[in-house]
């Protein structure tokens, strides 16, 4: 994560606060100075607090050390060393500017000095104004106020001190305590790691010792109870594996723990990943936190409602067939689908090895295109992330999260053929998506209406049924003798899972996991999936098209236990080509509420890149995401 810069969202309320001041008028804010009082009306209002000191604030026109003190006062900013070329520890007001600056309110100058006697004109008053507002925010910390922290903010507040690292961990997870087993019980979350403030403090004193931080210092991280962790049950969501401890931690895990994030909490999830109901024989049924009674999809549904409810920033979960973009659209969260091979799935209880993929959830595109930078890269132990070699950018996909326009790009819209049942062509999704397509193009993308590949073609592309038993066999040989169960017939005779996946291994009972070589109908499939990469690549190439864009599921959430229907996620899991699910509106549910509903960008592969900077232009022009309305947290 890099140094944040103040934005101009967060000083764009700067002229009308200097209008709220008494005696404080247009001509005064484009020219001239501002007194102390008139400074000090400003901090207290956008704060909220009033300041402790005895020092007597008048009408004189305020200097930019006196401003520097003043901030201090009201921020209760402990004293600090300044930097600055005319500013000594004996100067005036040195502590309070040393303070202001390693808060990164106020700077300095070009040329490296302060300019402490200078009056504060109007204009530096507004940004301060918005500064000290943003900074007070973040150093109020608590389970309701972290409610809308995305990474940089996180990375902001720990970096000038407003909080610490045991702080923002202890926010969260009374975050979760009040949201997921008491108030609306969302029923997302499994278990909650105990170590999370013991690990938090380490971090801490790491910070404090000067040591160099990690890329995700701190970043609370919530992952699917597919993944194993070595310090925490991994469960699958299963009675069979209530208590089951791994040997090791999965890669994904490693690669988090390593750039310092917390792994907060393993989330809920459908058995073993093999249904998309939301609902888990050991977790019971998963809510959606913009209408509890409906679905949050699956499998990956517990992660996504944790992010939808902002018990973290970032999420991972899996995704074999659909189950990091249905449950995405469904609580209206942003999701990637990586490309087959850009993310380890070593350590990750397997669906079908050559279709499954961890991938990253969050609020926004930034925050899931920094949770990629995190997990992908080659690892030995997956011999498939061989493939991603020389294909990440340098810089980093977050990069490429940066707004802007759609000026050259060209997308292809499909508004139906996708689902197995329930396309709904005229429906309230496909009228959200039509409006989406206005959208792109009134931020300078070209839309052009193409067809989708032959429904047939798509669902035999799916490799699900045939390689489930095999490497479900494969991956408990590698666990050690402490796993429960030792091969997949003895996981199915158990019967320790839900009737929402017996359905699904029910069917792969019947498959010979050591006669795959020989089986025809398995040969089929991957054929058909070549089949269906080839057709996608050529329709792109035919149409000169950046990306093909449709929606995530056509129909909204439906109720809690029934089969969600209008599934369009098939397209980017049966040909392993990467994909990026993004808020694009919401719609009345026959109930009322209003529910949230996903576009979806499908581009070749490799090229998550080029999605993310078409999601982010997408997502910064419409600000379609409305998070959902939670009940306020009590203080305790």
């Amino acid at each position: 994560m890099k140094k944040l810069n103040f934005s101009l969202a967060r000083i764009a309320l700067a002229g009308s606060l200097l209008l709220q001041v008494p005696g404080f008028t247009m001509a005064q804010s484009s020219s001239g100075t501002v007194s102390q009082a008139e400074l000090l009306s400003l901090l207290t209002q956008s704060t909220g607090k009033p300041i402790t000191s005895d020092a007597k604030w008048g009408d004189s026109a305020i200097s930019r050390g006196e401003a520097a003190e003043m901030i201090q006062q009201l921020l209760n900013l402990k004293d600090a060393s300044p930097v600055y070329t005319d500013v000594t520890p004996n100067s005036p007001y040195a502590a309070a500017i040393g303070a202001v600056s390693k808060a990164e309110i106020m700077n300095g100058i070009p040329g490296g000095s302060f300019d402490l006697k200078s009056e504060l004109t109007p204009a530096q008053a507004s940004i301060l104004t918005q500064r000290v507002a943003y900074y007070s925010k973040l150093s109020s910390i608590s389970a309701n106020s972290v409610s809308g922290l995305m990474i940089d903010d996180i990375e902001q507040g720990l970096r000038t001190g407003a909080f610490t690292c045991m702080q923002l961990t202890d926010a969260y997870v009374e975050r979760i305590e009040a949201y997921d087993q008491k108030g609306p019980q969302l029923n997302a979350i499994i278990h909650v790691n105990d170590k999370a403030h013991e690990q938090a403090e380490l971090l801490d004193q790491k910070q404090q010792a000067g040591a160099e931080l990690g890329a995700a210092h701190c970043v609370p991280v919530v992952v699917k109870d597919v993944i194993n962790t070595k310090e925490m049950p991994t469960t699958n969501g299963s009675e069979l594996f209530k208590d089951w401890v791994p040997q090791s931690n999965a890669t994904v895990i490693n690669r988090l723990e390593q750039q310092g994030a917390i792994i907060l909490a393993k989330t809920n999830l459908d058995d073993f990943a093999a249904a998309v109901y939301g609902i888990s024989s050991l977790g019971g049924a998963i809510k959606n936190p913009y209408d509890l009674t409906r679905t949050v999809g699956g499998s990956s549904g517990g992660s996504a409602a944790a992010v939808a409810a902002q018990y973290a920033p970032l999420a991972i979960g899996t995704d074999t067939g659909g189950s990091l973009r249905i449950p995405a659209a469904l609580t209206g969260v942003v999701t990637i689908r990586p490309t087959m091979g850009l993310v380890s799935q070593n350590g990750i209880f397997p669906r079908a090895f050559t279709q499954d993929t961890a991938g990253p959830l969050a609020a926004d595109v930034k925050d899931a295109a920094i949770g990629l930078d995190l997990i992908a890269g080659y690892d030995p132990a997956d011999p498939k992330t061989a493939r991603s070699v020389g294909q990440i950018p340098s810089k980093g996909y977050a990069s490429f999260a940066k707004g802007g326009r759609l000026d050259g790009k060209k997308i292809g819209l499909v508004t139906g053929g996708l689902a197995i049942w329930g396309d709904q062509p005229n429906g309230p999704v496909v009228t959200l998506l039509r409006q989406a397509a206005k959208d792109i193009e009134s931020l300078g993308g070209q839309v052009v209406e193409i067809a989708g590949p032959d429904k047939d073609l798509l669902g035999m592309a799916s490799v699900i049924t045939f390689e489930s038993a095999h490497d479900v066999n494969q991956f408990l040989s590698e666990q050690g003798e402490d796993v429960p169960v030792k091969t997949f017939k003895e996981l199915y005779e158990s019967g320790k899972y839900s009737s929402y996946a017996k359905e699904s291994y029910d069917r792969e009972i019947q498959i010979d996991p050591d006669g795959l070589a020989g089986n025809l109908d398995y040969q089929r499939a991957l054929s058909a999936r070549t089949e269906l990469q080839d057709w996608t690549l050529n329709t792109m190439a035919k149409n000169g098209l950046d990306a093909i864009a449709y929606p995530t599921a056509a129909q909204t959430a439906d109720l809690i236990s029934k089969e969600q229907a209008g599934l369009f996620s098939r397209w980017s899991e049966n040909t392993g080509f990467p994909a990026i699910s993004v808020p694009m509106g919401y719609a009345e549910s026959d109930t009322g509420s209003m529910l949230p509903a996903n576009i979806e960008f499908l581009g070749r592969a490799f090229d998550e890149s080029g999605l993310i900077q078409i999601a982010s232009a997408y997502e910064s022009g419409t600000k379609m995401r409305v998070a959902p309305t939670l009940p306020e947290i009590a203080a305790e």
